[in-house]
């Protein structure tokens, strides 16, 4: 009988094993692993136009070479790479000759005043002149459309579709395209359905997180992660478009175009405009999504986004074998992606210095079937043992009453 228990213990210590196995890891917050899933797709947006001004100043001719853009967030919603934005950060792109004209020239005002220490309406003046007096000229404009992901790919978008900016009372919502596949995406939520008070996270690259000559190349890659709350649900613009109210920390030029996620990783909004330490406001996914059918895209899962949250979910658990499995198909189907190469080498490293945990389905494929199937054996057979020495025990007592 005793060795029937101990098989028993062993087979629900088995059990055991493997059940507290899947919260093992308590090194992530829930924050934490949010982030890690959803930072691939987030993507920087930079749009504008260049040049090269010729001037004469001085009886000499300078060359200045001018830049007339702005960079911004947005975030991948196909595995075929079309990308969510805000109207004013892709504008640009509309302009018509005329209009990058001046802002090209209005640039380079700036430059000479800084250049000649004169004020900026002095150089304007010069600027002006010169473009009427043809000794300034400008050479073929260059338009700068590019989405950066945080692996590091730069590629030219196309623009799909495009509303108007939110200071106009439009819908400041556009919808970009890059060439490629397999790229990560975000799952878009139901603005709906958010309560004011509920926590969100807005995800982007603002600008001063740059640290300009600081920071280093890669740093530029790297996104700002804000967390807060939704402090109402029930704004709106002058034409009746739902906006949401938001409260965050580190919300700053830069982010527009952002995602504005849900605890449970979902976009309910594109972060839009708001007041230097906020309130910040948000295009509603209602809104988004109305461009997104418009472009005639949709919002889909991407085949490697799968295969990356198991692999997540074995990394955490401190299974790095199966994770490294997961990883390493990602990373076939999708060379670029920004976290793959940093948690192959760390789950290599604990496969490596001996942490990696057995994870027992993979040796025992119907362990926990087995193991319910023998307890109940032997549960069986324990209660067969019982009443077959309990019927011995009343025989016994009536023989001795006779």
């Amino acid at each position: 009988m005793c060795h029937w228990i101990l098989i028993t213990l062993l087979c629900i210590s088995l059990i055991g094993s493997q059940i507290s196995g899947l919260a093992a890891n308590k090194e992530w917050s829930a924050e934490e692993k949010l982030a890690k899933q959803i930072k691939p797709a987030v993507v920087r947006i930079v749009a504008g136009y260049s040049a090269a001004w010729t001037i004469l100043i001085n009886n000499r001719y300078e060359k200045y070479t001018v830049v007339y853009g702005g960079t911004g967030s947005g975030a991948i919603i196909s595995p075929d790479g079309y990308v969510v934005t805000n109207a004013h950060v892709v504008d640009l792109c509309t302009h018509d000759n005329n209009t990058k004209v001046q802002n090209l020239a209005k640039v380079l005002a700036a430059q000479i005043a800084k250049n000649y220490n004169v004020s900026i309406e002095v150089a304007w003046n010069y600027v002006v002149g010169s473009i009427k007096n043809r000794t300034a000229s400008l050479s073929d404009i260059s338009n700068i459309s590019k989405v950066i992901t945080p692996g590091g790919e730069e590629l030219p978008f196309d623009l799909k579709e495009i509303g108007s900016s939110a200071l106009e009372n439009g819908k400041d919502v556009a919808v970009v395209k890059i060439e490629g596949r397999n790229f990560p995406t975000v799952r878009l939520g139901d603005s709906d359905k958010i309560r004011t008070g509920e926590r969100i996270f807005v995800a982007g690259y603002p600008g001063v997180a740059d640290l300009g000559s600081l920071a280093s190349e890669k740093s530029v890659l790297e996104w700002s992660w804000a967390p807060g709350s939704i402090s109402s649900d029930k704004k709106s613009s002058a034409q009746g478009n739902p906006l949401i109210q938001i409260n965050a920390e580190g919300i700053k030029p830069g982010n527009s175009g952002g995602p504005v996620l849900n605890t449970d990783g979902q976009v309910i909004g594109l972060l839009t405009f708001g007041a230097s330490g906020g309130p910040h406001w948000a295009m509603a996914s209602r809104t988004v999504q109305e461009f997104i059918r418009k472009s005639g895209a949709s919002n889909q899962e991407s085949l490697i986004d799968k295969t990356y949250q198991q692999g997540l979910e074995f990394y955490w658990q401190g299974y790095y074998t199966k994770a490294l499995m997961k990883f390493e198909e990602v990373r076939r189907l999708y060379p670029k992606h920004s976290e793959i190469d940093s948690l192959i080498a760390e789950c290599q490293n604990n496969i490596t210095t001996g942490n990696d945990k057995r994870y027992w389905p993979d040796y025992y494929p119907n362990m926990t079937a087995t193991v319910v199937f023998i307890f109940l054996i032997l549960s069986a057979t324990t209660f067969a043992l019982f009443k077959r020495r309990k019927l011995s025990g009343e025989k016994f007592t009536n023989d001795d009453n006779h």
